[in-house]
């Protein structure tokens, strides 16, 4: 069996949807789009919604970089997750029954 970990067929399929949107949506803001009357067509048509839309479109138009058109990692940092120092304290003092 393959090991299926590193396929990147997610992000190909993002980068294809993306790369398909954003031109026409470019043609559908500058009134130029048979298809389309106004931009809310457009959103109900490919089933987006603008918030989406506008936070992946911006994203790309401020770097120009392909990789802005992925969803970015959610949740929090990987940081001090955890028990405080402070708390370690009065934890073991309740678990010890003082």
């Amino acid at each position: 069996m393959c090991d299926n970990s590193y396929d990147r067929t997610i992000e190909r399929n993002y980068f294809q949807k993306w790369r398909f949107l954003i031109p026409e949506y470019e043609v559908v803001k500058a009134g130029r789009s048979p298809l389309f009357k106004r931009v809310g067509d457009f959103y109900r048509h490919h089933g987006t919604c603008s918030q989406t839309f506008r936070k992946y479109y911006n994203r790309y138009l401020q770097s120009g970089e392909e990789a802005d058109l992925l969803p970015r990692r959610r949740g929090p940092n990987g940081g001090n997750v955890g028990i405080r120092k402070g708390s370690t304290r009065r934890l073991s003092l309740i678990a010890s029954g003082g």
